[in-house]
């Protein structure tokens, strides 16, 4: 099953990554690699990715606890049902529109203002700033990650998945900044006809897993839900 996990978390970057250049891509060619020494700046890129991954798996680490908490109380199967539910309302409701899991206001501004400044300062240690900050910012895809990170159901395992999907989206940012010519308008427009259908499928996944988990029993009668393909001896 933990297979499965990794597939759908790095799939998820992946799929996502366009959706991510229209966000996120201004960002990173806003990025001031201009003004630091050509020897300075793959090290720069590669500080703000590996602190952006940092920041997804933080948030996947906390809702693994939660995640892990829900299990321990039994209720780790409705929760893979409500979290593929949850998915599939916001993609009727939204008609395929992620940007309705994002919350960019106001209440953002605690992440934006500093991120303004560290523009300002062509700095390693603005460049990270950048990039845990960038992952802390509200965002549609996001959303659909920290829903396949809740429902692992382990602390460890939500952070893995969400560095895994952190992981996914590089490839697509460090693109659209040395060749934004392969990420026309046009080709971002026709590629997100397709993301609503992979949310779905992440929903249905959730959903099967929740309905079809495998369960144990433990010496009082009361199910355990057998997580990740783990084996559990029940107590007679």
């Amino acid at each position: 099953m933990q297979e499965l996990w990794w597939t759908a978390a790095l799939t998820t970057g992946l799929v996502g990554s366009l959706h991510c250049v229209g966000m996120c891509g201004p960002l990173a060619m806003a990025l001031p690699i201009g003004r630091l020494p050509h020897s300075q700046r793959k090290l720069a890129i590669g500080l703000y990715h590996m602190a952006r991954i940092i920041a997804y798996s933080g948030l996947g680490l906390f809702v693994g606890t939660i995640g892990q908490g829900l299990l321990l109380a039994g209720l780790q199967r409705p929760v893979s049902i409500g979290a593929g539910i949850f998915l599939l309302l916001w993609m009727v409701l939204k008609r395929g529109r992620l940007s309705g899991l994002s919350t960019i206001n106001r209440a953002s501004r605690w992440i934006t203002q500093p991120m303004a400044r560290f523009l300002q300062r062509p700095t390693f240690s603005a460049f990270a700033g950048l990039g845990f900050l960038n992952g802390l910012l509200p965002c549609g895809y996001i959303s659909v990650a920290l829903t396949g990170a809740i429902a692992t159901g382990q602390a460890d395992t939500g952070a893995m998945y969400m560095g895994l999907f952190g992981l996914g989206t590089v490839p697509a940012l460090l693109t659209v900044r040395s060749l934004p010519n392969l990420f026309p308008m046009a080709l971002r427009q026709k590629f997100a006809l397709f993301t609503p259908l992979f949310t779905i499928a992440v929903a249905l996944f959730l959903l099967i897993r929740g309905v079809y988990m495998p369960t144990t029993t433990d010496k009082t009668g009361q199910e355990i839900p057998v997580c990740h393909g783990a084996t559990v001896e029940a107590t007679r």
